[in-house]
Order: structure tokens, then sequence, then C-alpha cells
């Protein structure tokens, strides 16, 4: 003789519990791992540091400035790879001094800033000046991808 009572707690669930709204998200969870990877690069994670800075872009180029105190242009290296812009680079602090070293709050080690442009650049324009603390990249872009504004007659 058989009875239609469940025999244990786990089989008398609501018909609610199968519906999860988790469910219909799974796909935007690859989507969104797939952008952050691509945003935030190995050699990123791996920086002790990340400078401070901004990308700008107007009709003719992007320009990049990177707060870079104390940092030496021969200790900074600036690659293009398509459309990505990797800066890295050290920062030393001086380990000697007069005195005792009771507190810090200067970053030391290795950075990297990584970019994707939306456009491509004309690479052998690209310029980069280092003064008063501040990296400035100019990239100005391709002659395709520049902005044409057309005028309405």
């Amino acid at each position: 003789m058989s009875t239609n009572t469940p025999s244990k707690a786990t089989e008398r669930r609501s018909p609610w519990a199968e519906l999860s709204p988790w469910a219909d998200l799974a796909p935007w969870a690859t989507r969104m791992q797939d952008l952050m990877e691509q945003m935030w690069s190995p050699a990123m994670a791996a920086s002790d540091f990340a400078p401070g800075g901004e990308l700008r872009e107007t009709d003719e180029a992007f320009t990049l400035e990177l707060d870079l105190p104390g940092v030496d242009k021969k200790d900074i290296t600036i690659d293009f790879s398509g459309r990505r812009l990797s800066v890295r680079g050290t920062k030393t602090t001086e380990k000697e001094g007069n005195g005792t070293l009771r507190h810090t709050t200067r970053t030391s080690g290795t950075f990297t800033y990584e970019a994707i442009l939306p456009v491509a650049v004309e690479e052998s324009g690209v310029t980069a000046t280092l003064a008063d603390g501040v990296l400035t990249v100019t990239m100005p872009k391709a002659t395709e991808a520049k902005t044409t504004h057309v005028e309405i007659s």
C-alpha cells in the first residue's frame, strides 16, 4: 500500500522553486566575463599600481594623459598592436635617506595601462612627452577613421 506523501523533505518542494530568476541571465554572464577579460588584461592585474589618467577623443586624435610623478622617461615603454595601446613602466623610490622611514604613501613598482581604441590610429604620427610628472601620448586618427562633418544645405 502506497501513500501520496513524499518520504523526504527535499521532495516537498514548492512549484515556485523550479523557477529561477537567474536562469535567463546565464548567457549574459558569459558575455560580461568576455568583456571584463578584454578590459582588464593579465598584464594589468600583475601591476603593482595603476596610474591615474584620462583618454580623450577629438575628431582628429586620441590623447592619453597619465599621472607618473617621479617616473623617468627611460623607465617607460609605449607600444601599439593593432588598436591596442600599452604603456608599461617602473617607478622606483629612493631606498636611502636621512632618518628612519616610519610611514609612506608613495607608490612604487611596475605599472601597466592598456586601452583598445575604437578606431585605427596613424602609428607613424604618435608622439609622447613627459613633463611635470604627466605623460602625454597623442595618437592621430588614421585618415579613414577621421570624422567628417557635413553641412546641410
